[in-house]
C-alpha cells in the first residue's frame, strides 16, 4: 500500500481526530496494525503513545495521528506514516516507529514519554510556502523557534453609540486597533508576531466598547531577539518557551538541502536529540485545512532520505 493510500485511510476515519478521542484510538490501531505487518512489535507506553519496535530501538522516527477540526491529510500523519514505511525499507535495523498521542492538545503525549532515544527522526509537512518559494522539495529544520504568549487589556466606558459624541467616547476598541498595528510593526527579521483573538466588552453593537482583551503570540528561534520583541510590543505574559535546536541527523545525508527554522511546535520539542525534516507543501503552503497537500514525488525523496538517516545511525 502506498503511502499515500494510508494517509487516505487515515483520513477516512475521521478529519478531526482530537486527543484521546475515538477516532485518535482508531488512528493508532490502524497504524499498529501495519506495523504488525512489517514485524515490529507493537507496545503502547503510560501515556497512550504507540510504538513499533525492532531490537534495542534506540532510535525512533514517527510523529502524531490526532488533527485539528480542520485538518488536512498531511500534519503528523506523514511523519507515522513515513517512518512505517522507511522502517520496512530496513529489516534488519533496531528502531522504532512511533506515533505520539495528543500533540494539537499539548503535546500531551511526547511530554510524557517513559524512555529516551539515542535519536529521534521527525519528517512533516513544512506548514508553510518557504521550500516552495525556493522551488525546493526538502527542508532541513535547524530550530523550533521560543513561543511567548500573552494578552493586553484596553479599559475605556461604556457609552449609548448614537447619543455620545465622538469626541467625548473613551472607545477601548479604538485604542486597541491601534496596538494590533504597533504588535505588526513591531515583528522584524527574524521574528513574528500576531494578534489572534479578540474581546471586546459588552460587546454589543450600539455601545461603545468599555473593555478589550487581545492576544498576542510572538516567536523567534533567537531568544535574544525574542525577548526584545516582548518588551517593545509591552504585553502581559502567560508562558514563554525557549528556543529548540535541532540535530544534524539530516543534515548528514542532505547536506545541500536548505535550512529552516519551525515556527510552529512539534512533538520533537519535547524528545531528546531530535532532528527534523521539511517536505514542500503545496498550495501556498496552506495547513491545518483540507487543501493541505504535498506531492507524491516530494514525499518519495522524503521517504528516500528518512531512511538513508536512519540506515546511518542503526548500523
Amino acid at each position: 500500500m502506498t503511502i499515500l493510500a494510508r494517509l487516505d485511510e487515515i483520513y477516512a476515519i475521521a478529519q478531526h481526530r482530537a486527543g484521546y478521542s475515538e477516532e485518535e484510538d482508531a488512528a493508532h490501531e490502524l497504524a499498529a496494525g501495519w506495523m504488525r505487518d512489517d514485524g515490529l512489535e507493537v507496545t503502547r507506553d503510560g501515556a497512550g503513545n504507540l510504538f513499533g519496535t525492532r531490537g534495542d530501538a534506540r532510535v525512533w522516527a514517527g510523529s502524531h495521528l490526532d488533527s485539528v477540526p480542520t485538518a488536512g491529510r498531511f500534519d503528523g500523519a506523514l511523519g507515522v506514516v513515513a517512518a512505517i514505511e522507511a522502517a520496512s525499507r530496513l529489516p534488519d535495523r533496531s528502531l522504532a516507529v512511533v506515533a505520539f498521542r495528543a500533540e494539537e492538545s499539548g503535546p500531551m503525549g511526547s511530554k510524557r514519554i517513559e524512555a529516551r532515544p539515542e535519536a529521534y527522526l521527525e519528517l512533516h509537512i513544512e506548514q508553510g510556502p518557504v521550500l516552495a518559494s525556493l522551488e525546493e522539495p526538502l527542508g532541513v529544520v535547524t530550530a523550533i523557534a521560543a513561543q511567548a504568549r500573552g494578552y493586553r487589556v484596553f479599559e475605556g466606558r461604556a457609552d449609548h453609540a448614537g447619543t455620545t459624541p465622538m469626541g467625548a467616547r473613551a472607545d477601548a476598541l479604538v485604542e486597541a486597533a491601534a496596538f494590533i498595528l504597533h504588535v505588526r510593526a513591531c515583528a522584524r527579521e527574524g521574528t513574528v508576531a500576531t494578534v489572534g483573538a479578540i474581546e471586546v466588552e459588552p460587546n454589543a453593537t450600539n455601545v461603545v466598547p468599555q473593555r478589550v482583551t487581545v492576544s498576542v503570540d510572538a516567536r523567534s528561534s533567537d531568544a535574544a531577539l525574542l525577548d526584545a520583541l516582548i518588551a517593545e510590543i509591552g504585553f502581559e505574559l502567560n508562558w514563554r518557551s525557549e528556543p529548540v535546536p535541532m540535530g544534524d541527523a539530516f543534515a548528514a545525508v542532505l547536506p545541500d538541502a536548505p535550512r529552516l527554522v519551525s515556527g510552529a511546535g512539534h512533538d520533537a520539542m519535547f524528545v531528546p536529540n531530535a532532528s527534523m525534516l521539511f517536505v514542500r507543501s503545496l498550495n501556498g503552503g496552506v495547513s491545518h485545512h483540507p487543501d493541505e497537500l504535498s506531492s507524491e514525488e516530494d514525499i518519495a525523496l522524503a521517504v528516500d532520505a528518512l531512511t538513508a538517516a536512519l540506515d546511518r545511525l542503526t548500523r
